[in-house]
């Protein structure tokens, strides 16, 4: 039995690494060794227990097999559920590597959206083309990468154009320069612009433009230098809000100009003159400077009326108020007052100054024949003035005073240039005034 005992170790030896041909083997060498044993000894198996040693010789290196092969193949389950986890955290790992990058696009979405947001909430306080152009280089950094932005204005024609620019500094924001006129090539790119539609076109220069708004009834242009190529998408974006609000900054103009200004004459209305010739009088009292009121009326202005017919009225009232108009300073004011009777506000005026601007003024109407469709009609005027501060000390005083200088003049023949109080009555009002002077 000295023998059996190591060929049974190496059996089980054999089944403990599963080599299936050396378990055979090696359990059969363990059966023959035994049974040579239990011959050597005359036993010749005639008792169980010798039977049963001679079996389990055989059969444990079997079981050891077996139980191995069992283990092996739970392993090999195991396994392959570890490997199906890995695979699904692996699937998990790549899903939230999309959602991080999904929530990275949503979140920079939102932040432009928020920044185009601002865009049109910051802009939409504007009220002035300055001030629109402002707000708008605050923010557009924010958006897109850019050099240098060109805003070109072109509400009144290409031929009274504003260009509004800004150039990136070295903290990376848009500094506005002053608004000027267009050089002869940004004209032309404005043509181009208008005629080409609202797709932004980069030329050779790399200037991206870009119309803002449709066609030839765009309010402007926008230019832009150094912008990226993914980022044209955005400028469109950005191009359609500033065309908007452009616009609305247009229109806001255009109804301040129709509430301040009259629609026949194109001079300023009576209440805003009055709201502006007082914040000048207010003025002139700090500085302690002269000014003159101009009372102006049109000789016989309703007979030609009815002589001509009211077309040619308004004609004549319109080229009077252009003549009187050009010939002052700009920063005189004048309004129409009444039907035909305009007012003007010489500023830092002395009176001896402002009667010779009276008389001129006079001279030129009187010498100008005006042409009102097949008709070449003179038309004179006469004039009262009243000056700050001798013959008066507020608005409503001193435009009364004019009035009755006014009144003197046309009582002396029309015509003619008064000053308040060196001619005529110089009291208070007359009531008769209007009935006096109908007609003339």
């Amino acid at each position: 039995m000295e023998f059996v005992i190591p060929v049974w170790l190496v059996a089980m030896i054999a089944g403990l690494v599963w080599a299936r041909w050396a378990v055979a083997a090696a359990s059969a060498t363990t059966v023959v060794a035994a049974i040579v044993a239990l011959g050597a000894s005359r036993s010749m198996l005639t008792q169980p227990v010798e039977w049963l040693e001679l079996v389990a010789l055989g059969v444990t290196p079997w079981l050891l097999a077996a139980q191995r092969l069992r283990y092996r193949r739970r392993l090999r389950r195991l396994q392959a559920k570890e490997a199906a986890r890995v695979i699904q955290l692996q699937e998990r790992g790549r899903t939230l590597t999309r959602l991080q990058n999904e929530n990275q696009q949503l979140e920079a979405r939102v932040a432009q959206i928020t920044d185009l947001y601002h865009v049109t909430k910051e802009t939409g306080r504007a009220l002035r083309v300055e001030e629109l152009f402002e707000r708008a280089i605050q923010i557009v950094p924010r958006l897109v990468t850019v050099e240098r932005v060109r805003l070109i204005d072109a509400a009144g024609g290409p031929e009274h154009a504003m260009v509004h620019r800004a150039k990136r500094g070295p903290d990376g924001q848009l500094a506005a320069e002053a608004p000027s006129k267009p050089t002869d090539a940004e004209r032309a790119t404005l043509l181009d612009v208008l005629a080409g539609g609202a797709s932004p076109v980069q030329d050779a220069a790399g200037i991206t433009r870009i119309a803002l708004g449709a066609g030839t009834a765009a309010p402007g242009a926008l230019l832009v230098e150094g912008l990226p190529e993914a980022q044209r998408d955005m400028l469109v974006i950005i191009a359609n809000q500033l065309s908007l609000q452009l616009a609305r900054v247009h229109l806001y103009q255009t109804v301040e100009t129709l509430a301040m200004t009259d629609s026949l004459t194109g001079l300023l209305v009576r209440r805003y003159f009055m709201d502006l010739a007082s914040e000048e009088l207010t003025r002139s009292k700090r500085h302690q400077l002269p000014c003159a009121f101009l009372m102006v009326d049109l000789d016989l202005f309703k007979s030609k009326n009815d002589t001509y017919g009211h077309l040619v009225g308004d004609v004549i009232l319109t080229e009077a108020a252009r003549l009187i108009r050009q010939n002052l300073r700009e920063i005189d004011l004048m309004a129409r007052y009444g039907g035909e009777e305009f007012i003007i506000l010489l500023v830092e005026t002395a009176p001896e100054q402002a009667m010779v601007i009276a008389e001129r003024l006079r001279q030129i109407l009187e010498l100008t024949s005006i042409r009102a469709y097949d008709e070449a009609i003179t038309q004179t005027i006469s004039i009262g003035v009243a000056c700050y501060p001798g013959d008066g000390q507020d608005v409503a005083a001193l435009i009364q005073h004019a009035d009755e200088a006014l009144y003197a003049a046309k009582r002396s023949g029309r015509n003619a240039v008064v000053r308040w109080g060196t001619a005529a009555p110089t009291g208070g009002k007359n009531p008769g005034r209007r009935l006096a002077r109908e007609g003339t």
